[in-house]
């Protein structure tokens, strides 16, 4: 995502100051020189049958107009040239240095004779390498941003037709100029495909074959630390099912823009066969330190220490626009723009930014001889169509750097056989930066991170039920949407500037389509699941995670019509309450794993055995005491029975805070708040705190507990203000848990923050999955949201950053661990691309458990029970189901079931949530048949019954019987 052409001319200039002058010709300025300077590089010239070193004679004070003469010392040799004159000025001309290459430091001095006067300068030669420069064309794909996504669509599909005619016109360059294209995303490739005919698809994937056209596996450039571990295997789930139908193998990911990424993407690289990553993230907007890993490619190792993933982060995408962008049309003002012929193809070419970068890298000690830069002609671009006449002509003049077109396949590939055993291994997260912008969205985050939660359910429930003709096409349409709300663009470049611009209101509802249809697919597909029939007075309860379970269950007004009062299938009474929303609710206990259960609603009085109970400001559930204070409505007292502590500072949790912005001497927060009774138990009780707000029109807090479980629920609504003022909203908890850790959920796994995150990562806010942690050695809470996943540790990490985003030193390098979590909700702060105000009502859960001495296993339990709750359903069916086999393991869970495509069986994802390796039995009624299996659901090794999971491993797997899909 490019800034405003304005605003990334100034980034240009910052970045590229080195480039002084672009090409063998300067202006046509009659002042003649007044001094020459001598410029060594890196460079090799292909000069009189030899490859001879290269230096540059810069002219200054002017341009040489006249013919001169060259006079070279060097090494006890001697060499001259002459120097035609020239009619619009040089402003250098390039020298090949007599001799073999300098194994040390060596002065060159020059004599240059011209109009009528001696010029004399000297430089020193260092020894350096023969390099090979990879160049990757592609452009930058932003789902949106430059224009509506239907244009923008338009053009990357162009894209592709001018590759192939451009691939044709290069077949016989030679290799290293013949061209290539990287498509960047599979969201082209798929939409392009879905329009093609049966004859343009041939020559598509002919083209694909010859290598004109290349794939990389990602269906956009993601934000991953945002995306749940379903939906960050699933972005490569259409790639890698293409590539096999034309029998190809796609092994390589490109990610543009976008600085950092999550470390769940190597724990995932034996089920998606994803093997390289190629990371080419902006130049300086908003990217924190993360650019000190440029050209320092490692071997990403999973937390587990079993996989990994070959990666490099290259310069920034925009390398190829700062070179050439004053030579070609500003294609964010084209409605339709289209490949564009300079007629120059060497001029604005990699002369001389390419000695300059090169010649970097040999001064901080680079080992390889070889790297790769990216060429885009800015976002959302036309293909450069003279790229490969530039090539040929460049590696006809230079012996080095030789430059070759690539794809991200054979860049990885050339470097990995030269230098496998070189390329150091390195673990951690990469924290991202840009998920900060999800929460310009706030209500439609909730939305996606939900409809994601349920789709895992409705696979589950087909599982569980043992279901024919699994969905899974409609499942992958589903999936892809859920996805691509969390590809990073979310709106136009003038988003913020011009918000009412009919473009702009455009293309955030093109975005936020991701969200709601990705809903409705999923309350469609889980319909679809639990249909059956339809009996009267009874609703069906679903479990659909892999361990047994107690929770609170919800039933609809107009699902509980009959009476009050709640029966199990054996016809056991069930406590159960009718809440004021019109609503049932009863708790049940010892729910089976992956199993459901029926109950019926009769008429007569709710039946109870336990009870909550709920004073003025005080309830409790003989779990939990909580206090809250009358003035503030914050929580001042959490304890937990039989444990000491109050978990809760004096400040009181769940405040809300609100920084218009981004100053915190101007931190405001709630008015004084009304606190009511809104469930008088005795199953569920709840304190319902109502205030003014400041950006907000009113906001309540609902605080609640139900009787025996140990859970503690925050429902926090907000109707929110339009403000187009910079600001930001949190839901402060400042715990009293001294000497504390934070640990937060990632895909497929937790980290501790600061310890098993990578240097120049992000530090300043964090994307939790499913929980975050806050423990010390002896008690603790966890902590978990499904509709807000940003925090920060601390108050307030991202206060004053405004004014200094592109500014490296201002972002955190190190995080003090303290147990105060800062929900971080809402925000405005960008200045392009994501929305700048938002209003009307959004509503964001809060769960919090308080334990004793960590446990990552209880940590897992406590997130995925309160992101995949107890499902209630219409009643269809037997009156219990369960699936066809059980999972025995323990500190292992299972992130995700589903139908296997072809019939066969059950795939499904477990995680070993601890460092030591933990042993898992499957069971059943008849003999089971297990492989390890992957994305394309292709059967890698067969498994016995009991089978090791490395520790904090993961590993995708097939159960079956004779009977595919038995109960």
């Amino acid at each position: 995502m490019f800034v405003h052409r304005r605003i990334f001319m100034r980034i240009k200039m910052l970045l590229y100051s080195c480039l002084f002058c672009l090409g063998a010709y300067g202006q046509q300025v009659k002042e003649s020189f007044t001094s020459i300077e001598l410029q060594p590089t890196v460079a090799y010239l292909k000069y009189k049958g030899a490859e001879s070193r290269m230096v540059r004679l810069l002219f200054h004070g002017g341009n040489s107009y006249s013919p001169g003469k060259v006079r070279l010392s060097f090494n006890g040799l001697r060499d001259s040239l002459d120097i035609a004159a020239s009619d619009t000025g040089l402003t250098y001309y390039e020298l090949a240095i007599p001799g073999a290459p300098v194994k040390e430091d060596t002065q060159l001095s020059i004599r240059y004779e011209a109009n009528g006067r001696i010029y004399t300068a000297r430089c020193m030669v260092s020894p350096t390498r023969k390099w090979n420069v990879y160049i990757m064309p592609h452009s930058h794909v932003d789902v949106g941003y430059t224009n509506v996504q239907e244009k923008v669509l338009a053009i990357h599909m162009n894209n592709i037709d001018e590759a192939i005619r451009i691939g044709q016109h290069s077949e016989n360059y030679p290799a290293e100029a013949r061209f290539k294209w990287n498509t960047e995303a599979i969201w082209v490739v798929d939409n392009y495909l879905a329009r093609a005919d049966e004859e343009k698809k041939r020559i598509f994937w002919d083209a694909v074959k010859k290598g004109w056209i290349n794939l990389d596996a990602a269906y956009g450039n993601i934000n991953t630390s945002a995306t749940s571990p379903a939906q960050l295997m699933h972005m490569f789930a259409t790639g890698t099912r293409l590539a096999k139908e034309h029998g190809i193998q796609i092994q390589s990911m490109f990610q543009g823009d976008v600085p950092g990424s999550s470390w769940g993407l190597s724990s995932q690289a034996d089920i998606t066969g994803i093997k390289y990553f190629l990371s080419a993230p902006n130049a300086s907007d908003r990217i924190g330190t993360a650019d000190s890993w440029r050209d320092k490619p490692f071997y990403w190792t999973s937390p587990s220490g079993k996989q990994k993933l070959l990666f490099w982060q290259s310069s920034p995408y925009s390398v190829g626009y700062a070179l050439k962008g004053s030579k070609i049309p500003n294609f964010f003002t084209k409605e339709d723009p289209k490949p564009f012929y300079t007629g120059k193809p060497s001029d604005n070419f990699l002369n001389p930014y390419l000695f300059n970068y090169l010649a970097k890298l040999d001064q901080k000690n680079f080992p390889y001889n070889m790297t790769l830069l990216t060429w885009a002609m800015s976002d959302n671009a036309p293909i450069d169509p003279e790229l490969p006449d530039a090539v040929k002509a460049w590696n006809e003049r230079y012996a080095s750097p030789r430059l070759i077109i690539t794809s991200v396949k054979q860049f990885f590939q050339d470097f990995e056989s030269t230098y496998k055993d070189q390329i150091p291994e390195v673990s951690g997260d990469y924290t991202e930066y840009w998920t900060d912008g999800i929460a310009s969205g706030a209500r439609e985050t909730g939305i996606n991170r939900n409809a994601s939660d349920r789709l895992q359910q409705a696979g589950a429930i087909w599982a569980i039920r043992g279901k024919q003709a699994y969905p899974a096409d409609a499942f992958d349409k589903a999936w892809t949407n859920i996805v691509m709300f969390n590809e990073h663009t979310w709106g136009a470049y003038n988003s913020v500037s011009h918000p009412k611009d009919p473009k702009v209101v455009s293309q955030w509802m093109y975005k936020q389509a991701f969200a709601l249809n990705g809903k409705a697919q999923t309350e469609a597909l889980l319909a679809d699941a639990v249909k059956g029939g339809d009996i009267p007075n009874s609703i069906d309860v679903y479990n659909t995670l892999s361990a047994e379970r107690a929770g609170l269950v919800l039933i609809p007004a107009a699902q509980s019509t009959a009476g009050d009062l709640v029966k199990d299938n054996k016809g056991k009474k069930i406590p159960s309450q009718r809440l004021s929303t019109g609503e049932l609710a009863f708790v049940v206990e010892h729910f089976p794993a992956y199993s459901k259960q029926r109950f019926t609603i009769q008429k007569g009085a709710a039946y109870s055995t336990t009870h909550a109970t709920v004073k003025e400001n005080s309830l409790q559930n003989g779990i939990y005491t909580i206090t809250l204070d009358t003035k503030t409505g914050n929580i001042v007292q959490l304890q937990k029975k039989g444990y000491t502590p109050n978990l809760a500072d004096s400040t009181g949790l769940n405040q809300y805070t609100y920084l218009p912005d981004d100053a915190l001497d101007k931190i405001q927060y709630a008015g004084d708040a009304t606190i009511s009774i809104k469930e008088k138990g005795p199953l569920v009780a709840s304190l319902l705190v109502s205030s003014s707000a400041p950006g907000a029109n009113s906001l309540t807090r609902e605080i609640r507990l139900a009787a025996g479980i140990d859970n503690i629920e925050l429902i926090n609504t907000i109707d929110k203000k339009a403000i187009g003022d910079k600001e930001s909203v949190h839901f402060a908890f400042p715990f009293r848990v001294p000497a504390a850790q934070v640990r937060y959920s990632i895909p497929w796994g937790s980290i501790n923050a600061e310890a098993d995150q990578l240097k120049h990562a992000n530090r300043n806010w964090y994307t939790m999955q499913r929980w975050v942690d806050v423990s010390n050695k002896d008690f603790g809470i966890t902590w978990s949201s499904p509709d807000a996943p940003l925090f920060e540790i601390g108050q307030y990490t991202t206060g004053g950053l405004l004014g200094s985003l592109d500014d490296p030193k201002y972002w955190l390098q190190f995080t003090e661990q303290q147990p105060v979590i800062s929900s971080w909700v809402m925000n405005n702060l960008w200045h392009t691309n994501f929305r700048r105000d938002q209003e009307g009502i959004t509503t964001f859960h809060y769960y919090m458990q308080a334990h004793n001495a960590y446990s990552a296993e209880q940590a897992n339990r406590c997130g995925l029970e309160n992101h995949q709750p107890l499902v209630v359903t219409p009643a269809a069916g037997p009156a219990e189901e369960s699936l066809f086999f059980n999972i025995n393991a323990k500190n292992v869970y299972v992130e995700n079931i589903n139908p296997a495509r072809d019939g066969r069986g059950v795939l499904l994802q477990l995680v070993n949530v601890q460092d030591e390796p933990a042993s898992v039995t499957l069971t059943g009624k008849n003999k089971l048949n297990v492989w390890e299996s992957n994305l394309l659901e292709e059967d890698k090794n067969t498994l016995n019954n009991t089978f090791d999971i490395p520790g904090r491993g993961v590993i995708m797997i097939r159960v079956a019987t004779n009977k595919s899909n038995e109960n």
